[in-house]
């Protein structure tokens, strides 16, 4: 090597040097990255002629960091398309979607679908649905509509329930799937009807919307769109010990429409009481349950929300340690901030704004300090009745501030779900996109 050859090499490797260090130099100053994570969404509206179908949207939470929601690129996945690949029967209004609690990742998401009845299971890796189970007419015959409401896992992940609400006016069901994610063997093996707690819970009818279990898979808390909250016991995953209730709480002890449901710590499980469109009276409550195996069941504690129509709910942990929840409250557009050590709701924040006047924030998940929430379209499928031109159809990534009293969002912080190819008129004449998100869940990787 002559003196030129070397006087080349070592200015390129200075080069390099430089830039190494100058790279990271900056990245020091960049804000730390939450664990990796994706988002999964789905639209409920349907992308066949006959009314099925439905999209599910993934975004790379890397991408949201480095490149904001609204330029964050996402995969879309026809789900209509994903059920015929799998020998499954085509979705109509895919509504929730969770995932499983396999270690140390959730390997599978749960998908039900409240306008034909079945729940889906889907490989998070590879995206592709490897399991469905229709549960109209319920196990052996007990009964069962095509309103599967949610499907949710057990923390042990021997089996999945699913909530179907039922037909209009009538009461609903529960339906027991015991699970198998290893081999991806998924069976109905049990079937409680509600009707006959009705009178218990002072309604005239016991219609489950959602649910979620004990720390220990043995109990679940099931709210109801009359009011009340039945606590039910699972029995066995594999169906042979069946499912039966063993604590009834009336509407007058749990009122408004119930919906959502969180675990906890220290065996608590946290739902929520809506007003619905109408208008009126919201609530939060959290149950203890940490003596359920004894069969003592506390009533509840019970916190008054300010706004209308209060649907997704999180937790939040400040700087000291101390649990918050934060509850989007769909129809009037607003978040709340509720210190669960207080039971105080601390502060309450509107999402409307110049880029998003009517947002309808619905189902919500977290992940560090970002809170992700499903926005409803222009002609809602499910539960909200008004229509409204300016809707922007997405996911919001709020912020939510360190003493998780506050929470920040801007343009950039809205991921669209709009689908310009499909499109349907509202009673003006007015077209907009068809495009409804409901469905939402926040997956580790």
């Amino acid at each position: 090597m002559n003196f030129k050859s070397l006087y080349r090499f070592v200015l390129v490797l200075m080069m390099v040097l430089v830039t190494a260090v100058a790279c990271s130099f900056a990245e020091s100053f960049l804000p730390e990255m939450e664990p990796s994570y994706e988002v999964w969404a789905v639209d409920q509206s349907p992308t066949v002629s006959d009314g099925t179908g439905g999209l599910l949207y993934i975004w790379d939470g890397e991408d949201i960091f480095l490149k904001d929601a609204k330029n964050a690129p996402h995969e879309i996945i026809d789900l209509a398309k994903a059920a015929k690949d799998a020998g499954c029967e085509a979705p109509k209004k895919p509504h929730m979607i969770l995932s499983n609690f396999t270690t140390p990742k959730a390997s599978h998401a749960i998908l039900a679908n409240v306008g034909s009845g079945n729940t889906f299971f889907i490989n998070i890796a590879s995206r592709e649905i490897v399991g469905c189970v229709n549960t109209v007419g319920g196990f052996n015959g007990a009964g069962g509509t095509t309103n599967s409401h949610a499907s949710v896992a057990s923390p042990d992940n021997s089996m999945a329930i699913v909530a179907n609400i039922g037909a209009k006016d009538e009461s609903g069901f529960l339906h027991k799937i015991h699970t198998d994610y290893t081999s991806d063997n998924y069976k109905l093996v049990d079937t409680l009807a509600l009707d006959q707690f009705s009178t218990d819970l002072g309604t005239s009818v016991a219609r489950p919307i959602c649910h979620e279990f004990t720390s220990d898979s043995k109990f679940a808390y099931i709210t109801l769109a009359g009011g009340g909250l039945l606590v039910v016991d699972v029995g066995s995953a594999d169906g042979t010990i069946p499912m039966t209730v063993v604590k009834v709480y009336d509407k007058a002890t749990v009122p408004g429409i119930g919906c959502g449901v969180s675990r906890l710590p220290f065996n608590k499980i946290m739902t929520n009481g809506e007003s619905g469109a109408k208008g009126g009276d919201d609530f939060l409550y959290t149950f203890d349950a940490s003596r359920a195996i004894d069969g003592i069941f506390p009533d509840p504690v019970q916190i008054e929300l300010p706004g209308e129509d209060t649907h997704g709910a999180v937790t939040c942990t400040d700087q000291k340690g101390d649990l918050f929840a934060i509850t989007s409250m769909r129809v009037s557009n607003d978040v709340n901030f509720v210190d669960l050590q207080t039971n105080k709701v601390v502060a309450t924040q509107s999402m409307a704004t110049s880029f998003s006047p009517d947002p309808k924030p619905d189902v919500a998940d977290i992940v560090g300090n970002k809170m992700f929430i499903a926005l409803r379209g222009s002609k809602p499928l499910s539960a909200i009745g008004s229509l409204e031109n300016s809707r922007t159809p997405g996911v919001a990534v709020l912020t939510i501030s360190d003493d998780c009293k506050s929470s920040s969002w801007e343009e950039k912080d809205l991921a669209s779900m709009d689908d310009p190819d499909r499109v349907i008129a509202l009673k003006d004449g007015t077209e907009v996109s068809a495009s409804d998100p409901h469905g939402l869940v926040v997956i580790l990787r």
